[in-house]
């Protein structure tokens, strides 16, 4: 090895002796944490129909819903189980929620922390579909479903009515807007309802029958009312009875009398 190439390798050495990582390989600095953008993980519920965390409080939110579906496939019932999965879902990842599978998150008063399918939703058998329909032509069929669930809550003391209300509409505007991602492919079409069960009064006819008159009293106990109405009336009856005899037997007394003087008569003669 001649005495320049010594010379060079002598020189690099002491160059690298000399510096530091950042000058060999380049400097890096790690990004701030500001910097680092945040991605929200999807929340979904467990196998038994929950999601986040249960609290000392909770109410139940109760809705309805007409399904469209196609015939031949699963039956009702798991269809109903399959959408109130996905209702479910959609609730805990709306914005009803703040973080509720995170356990990081501090629990707030006034904001719910879970949520769970149950009660389950029911098919109200033999209640027809009215706001949309199945197509026996295209062999697809329609059921009215009572739906269900239940919000765990942490209550400031202004009670839970205000938030129930908001879970309410928040369920129906996600069926009826199409935020509730169907994910059985049997389910055609889906669509929240009012309350099918009332009536045009606001009133059940099945807990509140019409045949029925009464007069309550104070106690709200109507016998005596109805057994009061019961002996007036055959009193008024027996009366009416007693009149039209007197004037029956007083018409057979006069007619009696009658024959009696016209024999009397005949008799002088």
């Amino acid at each position: 090895m001649n005495q320049f190439t010594k010379a060079l390798l002598l020189s690099a050495m002491v160059s690298m002796a000399n510096a530091d990582d950042d000058d060999i390989f380049g400097h890096f600095s790690a990004p701030l944490e500001e910097d680092v953008p945040i991605v929200s993980i999807p929340c979904f519920a467990n196998a038994d129909g929950f999601g986040g965390s249960i609290t000392d409080t909770s109410f139940t939110v109760e809705y309805y819903y007409e399904m469209v579906y196609r015939d031949g496939g699963d039956s009702v019932d798991e269809l109903i189980n399959s959408f109130e999965t996905d209702s479910t879902n959609f609730i805990l990842q709306s914005d009803l929620f703040d973080s509720p599978c995170n356990e990081v998150i501090a629990r707030q008063a006034g904001a719910a922390h879970g949520i769970s399918s149950n009660p389950p939703d029911d098919d109200l058998d033999g209640i027809p579909c009215t706001t949309i329909a199945g197509d026996p032509g295209q062999a697809t069929s329609c059921a009215v479903v009572s739906g269900a669930f239940e919000v765990y809550y942490i209550d400031d003391g202004s009670g839970g009515d205000a938030l129930k209300q908001q879970f309410k509409e928040g369920i129906e505007n996600g069926i009826n807007n199409g935020g509730v991602a169907i994910s059985h492919p049997d389910i055609v079409e889906v669509a929240a309802v009012p309350d099918p069960t009332v009536t045009g009064r606001g009133e059940d006819p099945a807990s509140t029958p019409t045949d029925i008159v009464a007069n309550p009293d104070d106690d709200g106990n109507s016998t005596p009312v109805i057994i009061g109405a019961v002996v007036g009336g055959a009193l008024i009856v027996g009366a009416i009875a007693l009149y039209r005899s007197k004037q029956a037997g007083a018409a057979a007394s006069g007619a009696a009398g009658a024959a009696s003087s016209g024999a009397s008569a005949g008799a002088d003669v």
